[in-house]
């Protein structure tokens, strides 16, 4: 029975390129689909100062804003290590939402795309790396969570 769980859960992200994620430990709706370009299996291999193409699609407001948010945070043994995404990748409005355009109204579904190339403090250990996007308001759009081996 247990076999049959593990494969049904894990098919999917195989045979269609999806990398597996988990909600943030803060709560907040996931978008429906997670694409890491190269990453099908946690944790996701992720090289510091390599572009890290992320696709998520079937992400929906739940309310109404001007302005999106985008946030990186990256920790070690639950420690955060101090990376934060750049002040020019911040407004998702500008950089990465498709499918809609700012402002977003309350149930729209958009898509987001993070192409960035992170140079990381840290290599050689596995980090869970919170993605998320935040409406003007403080509420969360969409957040998800990773494994990251990270490496040099």
């Amino acid at each position: 029975m247990y076999k049959f769980l593990l494969i049904a859960t894990l098919l999917p992200a195989i045979v269609f390129g999806q990398t597996p994620f988990r909600p943030c430990r803060n709560g907040g709706p996931t978008p429906a689909s997670v694409n890491i370009e190269g990453c099908t299996a946690l944790p996701c291999t992720v090289v510091s100062g390599v572009p890290l193409v992320a696709h998520a699609t079937g992400i929906q407001s739940r309310v109404a804003t001007a302005t999106v948010e985008a946030h990186i945070v990256a920790r070690f043994l639950g420690l955060d290590v101090g990376f934060r995404i750049p002040e020019e990748l911040r407004d998702a409005c500008a950089v990465g939402i498709s499918g809609a355009s700012c402002p977003l109204s309350a149930g729209q579904t958009f898509d987001y795309t993070l192409n960035y190339a992170m140079e990381l403090p840290l290599t050689g250990i596995i980090a869970q790396v919170e993605v998320g996007l935040t409406a003007a308001d403080g509420s969360p759009i969409t957040c998800i969570e990773i494994d990251a081996q990270i490496v040099s």
